[in-house]
């Protein structure tokens, strides 16, 4: 006998059918996507897309939740972005890093995020405090989404020589990723010894590598390629993502190439940042469509908000959406699909889940939008959203309500 489901979203619209379809959810599960009207059986609750899109949640890929909302923390006076960071973090304590990282986490939930991966700062500056308050914010919210969180040496690790046994600390603790940023060293040499210990401590501990790589716009950072021939030589394909990658958008194109194969043949994905921004200047973009074409799983990522590293941010998923469609020149036919596809099927690809759009048997990790389709949202994001986890409406947000 089929189960009665727990839910039916009825009259709804999904990517890639002309008509209505009901979608049942039981036991936190997708059971079934059929044509409107065509499941006489109740259901325990019902509710109505009215015509509206049903897409996959979205995934935030790389996002920094112990920094959330602390822009108002930095001293009066500090300019460079680098030392601005560093003061406002030298004040984290537990407490105020999981009041802000739990606001920032229910705002994503708000915009339809139901999985996100943290990078948390662990360091001789923060030590453990910023760990121990996202954690604390993630039990807070695992109704909402699922958390997992890297632990970042932000400071480099010869630079900092405490990082390293902070950082073990931390994966004893609860982190469940290491990170990395070779570029914060000073040459290539550190540059490279930085990535050699952050594979050694992901053996040590057999966990998957997220690691923040040639993250300015400029020739000279040139860390990814290094990162690739490691992974490949320690074995780590499918296990790494590099974020940023910025200094590929200004090697010449036969070296971009060589680039872009090397990190293929490593199966590493990467997260490029639309908003990448530092006060205002851009980051650069990467080259996602070279990425793409040659099999790269590309997703798109928030990185900061209202921070020490940038002023503004919103973590909704289309903004980040929206930039890449524009930065990374998208133009060809199915162009706003693959800008929809960095934030929800790719984005999951990315974390080491699956692509694409929903499927029977999978989570029913949900967005409803009031709009029918995917171009209309992304040109008209204002509107209403309903965030469904495993089944369960978890958030609602409406920017369409005025008040008269």
């Amino acid at each position: 006998m089929p189960h009665t489901p727990d839910l039916l979203i009825r009259a709804g619209r999904v990517h890639g059918r002309e008509d209505l379809v009901d979608i049942s959810v039981h036991g936190g599960k997708v059971t079934a996507i059929e044509p409107s009207g065509a499941r006489p059986a109740p259901a325990l609750d019902t509710l109505d897309a009215g015509g509206g899109l049903v897409s996959r949640a979205f995934v935030e890929p790389h996002y920094h939740p112990d920094k959330a909302y602390s822009r108002g923390l930095a001293p009066i006076g500090i300019q460079d972005p680098f030392a601005r960071a560093r003061a406002i973090k030298a004040g984290f304590t537990v407490a105020d890093v999981t009041e802000r990282a739990a606001r920032a986490l229910r705002l994503a939930s708000g915009n339809g995020v139901t999985t996100l991966r943290a990078n948390v700062d662990v360091d001789s500056v923060a030590e453990l405090r910023g760990l121990h308050g996202v954690l604390a914010a993630r039990e807070q919210v695992a109704h909402l989404m699922d958390v997992e969180v890297v632990a970042f040496p932000q400071e480099g690790l010869a630079r900092d020589p405490q990082a390293r046994s902070l950082l073990v600390e931390a994966l004893k603790s609860g982190a469940d990723l290491i990170g990395g940023w070779p570029n914060v060293e000073e040459g290539t040499q550190a540059q490279q010894a930085h990535v050699r210990e952050v594979f050694d401590l992901a053996e040590q501990f057999d966990v998957d590598v997220d690691i923040h790589v040639d993250c300015m716009i400029d020739a000279n950072e040139a860390m990814l390629e290094f990162v690739a021939a490691e992974t490949v030589r320690r074995g780590y394909q499918g296990r790494v993502l590099a974020s940023h990658c910025c200094g590929l958008e200004l090697y010449d194109d036969a070296d971009a190439a060589r680039v872009v194969a090397a990190v293929a043949e490593a199966r590493i994905s990467v997260v490029v940042v639309p908003l990448n921004l530092v006060d205002g200047g851009p980051r650069g973009l990467s080259r996602p469509q070279e990425l793409m074409q040659a099999g790269v799983v590309v997703a798109a990522g928030s990185d900061n908000m209202n921070d020490g590293w940038y002023a503004l941010g919103t973590l909704d998923p289309l903004d980040r959406a929206q930039m890449a469609f524009l930065g990374a020149g998208f133009h060809d036919e199915g162009s706003l699909d693959t800008a929809w596809k960095l934030v929800t099927g790719q984005a999951s690809a990315a974390l080491g889940g699956r692509d694409g759009d929903i499927t029977v048997g999978e989570d029913a990790d949900l967005v409803l939008f009031d709009a029918p389709d995917r171009s209309t949202v992304l040109a008209a994001m204002p509107g209403s959203r309903t965030t469904l986890k495993r089944g369960h409406v978890v958030s609602r947000r409406n920017t369409l309500e005025v008040a008269p």
